[in-house]
């Protein structure tokens, strides 16, 4: 059996010039755990140990464990709101912006699943420890949604029917995304979500349906 090679801890403060490096390996550790284990199950030793420091160390970065938990959500929502931000940035219809955002969704699924995980788990965080709201709530309220900004530059366009109510067609999309992830999540298959975009896409598109023949 090979033997394991032990993993060599950072004692006491980081240099400046391992300061930058060191938080950012801990956040994304500490991101995966919390997908992975949820946030009651998650320890600052577990964490520690697989970032490879010590669990003193985490608080020359954050003074608790809810502390980092904020910080992982901090850079959570800006790492999805700049990716999906530069998804819709260039002009077209609703339908050809928001099946550009899905496929930025199926991209940062395939690159780091625990991005889905941390997030879909937020909602359930939050009611399960209470400790946590006042840390995570106000960053959840200030997060513009880039779907709001489709709709309204859908609306402003002309593209929708009199009939149809905006705020409506921002939940349904709203709901879409976070389905999706929460599916991802749930499967634990990053393909399927992938091929249930690509569906998605196509239904979008109307080539979903093979067109019925005419009966005569």
């Amino acid at each position: 059996m090979a033997k394991r090679t032990p993993v060599v801890r950072k004692l006491g403060r980081p240099r400046d010039a391992d300061s930058s490096d060191t938080r950012q390996n801990l956040l994304e550790v500490a991101r995966r755990t919390f997908a992975r284990d949820g946030y009651g199950a998650t320890t600052n030793r577990s964490i520690a140990d697989e970032a490879g420091i010590t669990t003193g160390a985490i608080y020359h970065y954050f003074p608790s464990k809810a502390e980092l938990y904020a910080g992982v959500y901090q850079v959570v929502l800006s790492l999805v709101a700049d990716s999906f931000d530069a998804a819709i940035a260039a002009p077209g219809s609703l339908i050809t912006r928001f099946s550009r955002a899905l496929d930025t969704a199926a991209s940062l699924n395939r690159s780091d699943s625990s991005i889905a995980g941390f997030l879909v788990s937020v909602p359930s965080e939050l009611q399960r420890h209470p400790e946590l709201v006042e840390l995570v709530r106000p960053l959840r309220n200030q997060a513009p949604t880039f779907i709001g900004r489709l709709v309204l530059d859908a609306e402003a366009a002309g593209e929708f029917r009199p009939d149809v109510q905006p705020r409506a067609v921002e939940d349904l999309l709203t709901a879409v995304l976070s389905g999706l992830a929460t599916f991802s999540t749930v499967t634990g298959d990053v393909q399927r979500h992938r091929d249930a975009i690509g569906a998605l896409q196509q239904f979008l598109a109307g080539e979903l349906i093979v067109a019925a023949s005419p009966v005569f």
